[in-house]
């Protein structure tokens, strides 16, 4: 049986693909200054107005076109004050979002090429980037629900050691949210009773459909 690929076709991304995409440090600061300033326009400082930047020749910086004042696509990221070439970083995230059971900085220092101090250095990093919970789902229709997570109950007799639902006493409240087709949120809460028990940082947009575990909201 031919299983379906889970990946979104526009979010695949094989190992030649990524060579093909990313193959300098040039293209991988190219591909920042883009996410964060569109089109090179960004906001100067200076001159008090968003104005079109141009790239510092021989330096990972943008200058602006009316009075030269310079900005940095890799300011207040991960890469910042890094040593570690763009190219590197970029293949270390590669490695630790396509890789389906995990990748340890061991994995990384040898696929990379890099020191085992730098490795977990980069490893540490990027793992807080991949574990942030303030993430927004964008899908027009969002699925929620609860778990529990937690040892064997002990010493429990007949029906009285097995307990599902919200009546598990001792256990951890787990909560997830997944857009159809698209990404996943999970996080750890404090209770999971009543509509507003939804944890701050686990958002949606207003206008999506939005289903509750038994029930539908709008």
């Amino acid at each position: 049986m031919k299983v379906k690929q889970s990946i979104p076709k526009h979010l695949r991304l094989t190992i030649e693909d990524f060579l093909k995409r990313f193959p300098d440090d040039e293209s991988c600061l190219e591909y920042l200054k883009e996410k964060r300033y569109p089109n090179g326009m960004a906001h100067c400082a200076k001159c008090n107005q968003e104005r079109k930047h141009h790239r510092v020749t021989g330096r990972p910086a943008y200058a602006c076109d009316y009075c030269g004042s310079m900005i940095s696509p890799m300011a207040g990221t991960i890469f910042e004050h890094s040593s570690t070439s763009l190219k590197k970083w970029f293949y270390a995230m590669y490695l630790m979002g396509s890789t389906r059971c995990g990748i340890s900085a061991k994995q990384i220092q040898r696929e990379v090429g890099v020191t085992y101090k730098t490795a977990w250095r980069m490893f540490k990093q990027i793992r807080s980037l991949l574990s942030e919970p303030d993430m927004q789902l964008e899908g027009s229709t969002v699925e929620m629900d609860e778990t529990y997570v937690g040892g064997k109950r002990k010493n429990k007799h007949g029906n009285r050691g097995i307990q599902r639902g919200r009546d598990n006493d001792g256990k951890t409240p787990v909560f997830g949210m997944v857009e159809r087709g698209g990404k996943v949120i999970a996080c750890v809460t404090a209770r999971c009773e009543g509509r507003d028990y939804l944890p701050d940082h686990c958002r949606t947009r207003p206008s999506s459909r939005k289903y509750l575990t038994s029930a539908v909201t709008a």
